[in-house]
């Protein structure tokens, strides 16, 4: 592929030239080539910045590719999730070229945005081998960066350009249709409504640029793909891992609402050097924490100078996978994941108890309505709830969790939404984990469900009928969490969840009907039952060490950051 810096598209402005302007690099030392255009494969120009030491000379590179806005990644982390395409500022003065490219469609770059289509799918092959010839360059190269700059990792590797030696991924999903567009059959109207907003702007700035579309109105597409199929397969990470040879790093952040099930599951089909850190909650912040966290970017570090440098860092030797415990705060490493040493554990639901023993005899079901049990969800409260007695030793989970239970409804139709707490000795309540299912999706794929991950095809609907039971098994998130004795682990199951469906129904008012009354059934006849990922206690393979061991931030509640700490991240 080709630099072309002649005949630069025309671009018009619809802001203030003083408000486009792009910030300047936050740190000295590090030189930019801004604006530079490189020509795919069908023509069409992107436009990517070049940050380089200031010492010129040969250096290996990293690329970061998305359409977010290529410019506000000199900006602070938490002034904008679309800041993610890794921490230049750390990288580059450690003898590093750190490339950021604007995918098709957006900003400067031309073309049209048409969401990990066959054009895009091969702009990361294209541009790494572009930059593989450049006098800057050793030909070696990896890719860095959080969410869609992961997503797109995933895509490049597969392709299996020769340069591409690593990657490194935090926040990754690989299936766009279970984790991002529809969990559990049902639209995710919280996030993809704000995230198509949230994009389109970024699309539509800073003007018209000469050859860069509209992008596709992903609304419409969604909605008109509300199965799975070919529409997702060809866009989602899961159907190409097989092709990935690239050594990879993923990083994954406990408890994401979007992210975690596709990546961990996808971690096993990697056939390639691989490397698992499950880091502790991030909470909105998963982004922020892979540009400031030090720790996190000094192990990121070892795996670029390994690679891409051939120093030996030691990061191979170590045992392949570290996972963070969110109940005890303490890092360990594993042989595999999911853990072959996991003691797969049935809680069965009885009365408002979930409990090891199986229920005996008939038990009187429980229900519930909508829009009756509003008030409760409002409030906090779930509409049902089974608790587990107080622990009298601690109890590790790590990994997949599923649920299988017995329910029917009064309507053709309905959704579940399944949530797992940890009930301190207060009383006070920390999620732990999410699962979501339409009820018309409960269709299963025997050959491909796994204990604590049921595998829904999501093909096609298979409606209710009113007052008839049918079992469900919902996947809920994995869960790399230790209760600890005198807490109490706790079921919740709703028929709504105020944060993440859509409060302004739109279509949903014709594809869920309600009111409803639905019940669930726990008794001999109808083994109602949580499935855990329970760890029985081993010897450690060995102590974890720093930089890994010092990873150990704090959960940061809500969506807006009182501070910039921790950027730029500079130094060792």
């Amino acid at each position: 592929m080709a630099q072309d810096d002649t005949n630069r598209p025309k671009v018009t402005l619809i802001h203030p030239q003083a408000l486009v302007q792009a910030p300047p690099v936050p740190v000295p030392g590090i030189k930019l080539d801004a604006d530079v255009y490189v020509t795919m494969r069908d023509g069409v120009r992107l436009a990517v910045d070049i940050y380089r030491p200031e010492q010129d000379g040969q250096y290996p590179a990293l690329l970061s590719l998305s359409p977010y806005n290529k410019d506000i990644q000199r900006k602070p982390p938490q002034w904008s999730h679309a800041i993610e395409s890794g921490a230049t500022s750390f990288y580059v003065p450690k003898g590093y070229v750190h490339v950021i490219a604007q995918g098709r469609g957006g900003g400067l770059s031309q073309g049209q945005w048409r969401w990990f289509d066959e054009h895009e799918r091969t702009d990361g092959h294209d541009l790494i081998e572009w930059m593989a010839t450049q006098p800057w360059c050793t030909g070696a190269i990896g890719m860095i960066g959080d969410s869609y700059w992961s997503w797109s990792q995933y895509i490049a590797a597969a392709s299996q350009p020769p340069h591409l030696k690593c990657i490194c991924q935090c926040d990754a999903t690989t299936d766009l249709y279970r984790d991002a567009c529809y969990q559990g059959g049902i639209y995710n109207a919280e996030f993809m409504n704000n995230w198509i907003d949230y994009h389109t702007n970024m699309f539509a700035w800073p003007g018209p640029v000469e050859g860069k579309l509209a992008p596709m109105n992903l609304h419409y597409e969604l909605a008109n793909h509300p199965c799975d199929g070919p529409w997702y397969w060809e866009r989602s990470a899961w159907t190409k891992l097989d092709k990935i040879k690239t050594p990879v790093m993923s990083i994954v952040p406990q408890g994401g609402a979007m992210h975690m099930r596709g990546q961990l599951a996808g971690f096993s089909e990697v056939h390639a050097p691989k490397k698992l850190l499950v880091v502790p909650p991030t909470g909105f912040w998963s982004h922020m924490r892979y540009l400031t966290d030090r720790n996190l970017n000094r192990q990121m570090l070892r795996w670029f100078d390994h690679w891409l440098k051939g120093i030996d860092t030691g990061i191979m030797a170590e045992p392949q996978i570290a996972i963070f415990d969110s109940g005890t705060r303490a890092w360990r490493y594993e042989a595999e994941y999911p853990l072959a040493r996991t003691e797969w554990t049935k809680l069965y639901l009885s009365g408002e108890s979930l409990d090891r023993m199986t229920p005996a005899g008939s038990v009187a079901p429980r229900s519930y309505k909508m829009p009756d049990s509003y008030a409760q969800l409002i409030a906090g409260k779930p509409a049902l709830a089974y608790t587990m007695a107080p622990a009298e030793r601690k109890l590790t989970l790590n990994g997949p969790v599923s649920l299988t239970f017995y329910a029917s409804s009064s309507q053709i139709d309905t959704a579940w939404f399944v949530k797992l707490a940890d009930i301190q000795p207060d009383g006070t309540a920390r999620n732990l984990s999410r699962g979501i299912l339409k009820a018309s999706f409960r269709a299963l794929d025997p050959a491909r469900s796994k204990p604590g991950r049921p595998f829904h095809p999501f093909l096609q609907q298979e409606l209710l009928e009113p007052g008839k039971i049918y079992e469900f098994q919902v996947e809920l998130r994995p869960v790399f969490h230790t209760i600890k004795p005198g807490h109490r682990l706790q079921l919740q199951i709703s028929s709504e969840d105020t944060q993440y469906n859509n409060p302004l129904r739109q279509i949903d008012v014709l594809l869920l009907p309600w009111p409803v009354e639905n019940t669930i059934h726990a008794d001999a006849a109808h083994q109602s039952h949580l499935l855990l990922p329970v760890i029985p206690d081993a010897p450690e393979i060995a102590p974890v060490a720093s930089p890994v061991a010092d990873i150990n931030w704090p959960l940061t509640p809500g969506s807006w950051s009182p501070n910039t700490d921790g950027w730029p991240l500079t130094g060792e």
